[in-house]
């Protein structure tokens, strides 16, 4: 192999170890290395390496085929002591690390489909070499409402689009500049070789072990999604009377949009407090976030005017899989309920805090089982790769899964060159992770709470309509300040 830091050609030990991962950055960890041009004299004593953070690398084999780009991230202990070779050991990230570690975004995604949303954020970070792949979503001509990019990194708003569309994606490497991005439905993603488990399945592929494990770690069979602003479902609409003498006027909710305004039953114009500041001229403006509307005349009193708008109102979303909340209870012989709670400010709209519960239900909600495959000079499988497995020996095993990790290892001994690939697949297509030292979890946090402050409690009532979506029972609740609110609007009170 031909390894490049810098331009400059250097050596390492032959034993090299490479990982992939869907989501997290791969890696590669070199020992012992130092330029090539060292060789022309062997003095290895009183020269000194030191390769700069972030300078380029790149790996070559024997045909001159790319292995591996990125930049050199950190060190390991080299010594300095004069009577000792001065090697370096480097880990080295793939490109995929300037997703989370470059610069942040700053704009906001409004009235735009799932495929417009993605190549915004794509023309954002192509100077670090990224470039639209693959996109095979089903709904990709789905339109967001809105979104905030502000301070979030692209990583950030790939995995928000991923869960509203609920895909699928990851980084390919197309050349030493290039990498692509690529959206997947879990259905529409390329298909790897199936398992067989068979003497000749094993000994055609070379398969040293297969080994399986399950969590239930990130389990949960009824999730809740909570947000502190979100674009309400159904709009609102509120006659206010003229006082005659004020310019602004105050609803019961916050504004995210007006779709009417009438004055005595004549329709008005309207306009944002930015559009005003361009120089639009209106009966009325409103600002996003805020409950006041205001004319720039008086009205006469008594004169109504009616609004019809979208309000920004607290958002609660519960979905149930009552499937396997049943077989839970049966199991158990107790409430079969395992519940997880998540609140996402990411989320601007009540549909897409639904579509991120139903994500996270359809890959968490089940058991996840690992497969562990490790092979001898056989490469079975690129990573988001599906593959099937229907004969297993075990009935829980046989399922679909996606290639999640793949490390290869590089060993050297007796003049020859022996390759072993580790393949990690899971069963639950869960790919989220941090891709690196940041953790991606900062984009749906929402702080902690300060000494002093208190939290809603939320009742759920029972006795709400059920829409029944795929495998998925979704529960549409009400947030009552007060238990007798509760009491007074349920239909069982006479």
């Amino acid at each position: 192999m031909k390894m490049y830091i810098d331009g400059t050609e250097v050596l390492c030990d032959k034993n090299i170890t490479i990982t992939e991962e869907m989501l997290s950055t791969s890696s590669v960890i070199l020992n012992n290395v130092f330029p090539k041009e060292w060789d022309n004299n062997k003095d290895y004593v009183s020269n000194f390496y030191f390769p700069k953070d972030y300078s380029k690398f790149t790996m070559y084999d024997e045909e001159n085929n790319l292995i591996f780009a990125g930049v050199v991230k950190n060190t390991g202990n080299i010594t300095l002591n004069p009577r000792a070779p001065h090697y370096a050991t480097l880990q080295v990230l793939d490109f995929k690390t300037f997703l989370s570690e470059g610069e942040t975004l700053d704009f906001v995604i409004s009235n735009k489909t799932i495929l417009e949303a993605i190549n915004m954020v794509i023309s954002e970070i192509q100077e670090y070499g990224f470039r639209l792949g693959e996109v095979n979503i089903l709904n990709s001509t789905d339109v967001i409402g809105a979104y905030n990019t502000q301070n979030q990194t692209a990583y950030d708003v790939f995995q928000y689009l991923s869960e509203i569309s609920q895909s699928k994606w990851y980084t390919r490497v197309q050349d030493e500049n290039t990498i692509l991005i690529d959206f997947y439905d879990p259905t529409l993603m390329p298909t790897g070789q199936d398992i067989e488990y068979t003497q000749e399945f094993f000994e055609n592929n070379k398969i040293l072990d297969i080994q399986y494990t399950y969590s239930t770690n990130d389990y949960r069979n009824k999730q809740v999604m909570l947000s502190n602003d979100v674009y309400g479902s159904i709009d609102e609409t509120e006659t206010l009377l003229s006082t005659g003498y004020s310019l602004e006027y105050v609803l019961t909710q916050n504004i995210a949009n007006i779709s009417s305004i009438t004055q005595n039953g004549i329709n008005k114009t309207y306009a944002s407090m930015e559009e005003k500041e361009e120089g639009i001229i209106a009966d009325f403006y409103f600002e996003v976030g805020k409950n006041i509307i205001e004319s720039d005349e008086q009205i006469p009193v008594g004169q109504t005017i009616v609004i019809t708008y979208t309000p920004i109102v607290k958002g609660r979303q519960v979905i149930y899989n009552m499937g396997e909340v049943q077989r839970v209870a049966n199991q158990t012989g107790r409430k079969g309920v395992i519940a997880r709670y998540e609140t996402r400010n990411d989320v601007l709209s009540s549909n897409e805090l639904q579509a991120v519960g139903e994500s996270y239900l359809k890959y968490k909600g089940t058991s996840e089982i690992i497969l562990t495959i490790q092979t001898q000079n056989s490469g079975l499988w690129n990573i988001g790769e599906v593959v099937e497995w229907n004969d297993a020996p075990l009935e829980e095993l046989n399922k679909t899964y996606m290639v999640k990790k793949k490390t290869i290892q590089r060993i050297y001994a007796k003049d020859l060159i022996t390759m072993f690939y580790t393949y990690e697949l899971t069963s639950s297509f869960n790919s989220e992770s941090a891709i690196n030292y940041f953790d991606n979890q900062r984009r749906k946090a929402t702080g902690n709470i300060e000494e002093g402050k208190f939290i809603d409690r939320n009742f759920d009532i029972e006795n709400t309509a059920n829409i029944i979506f795929n495998d998925f029972e979704k529960i549409d609740e009400i947030e009552y300040t007060n238990l007798l609110d509760c009491v007074l609007d349920s239909p069982f009170y006479l």
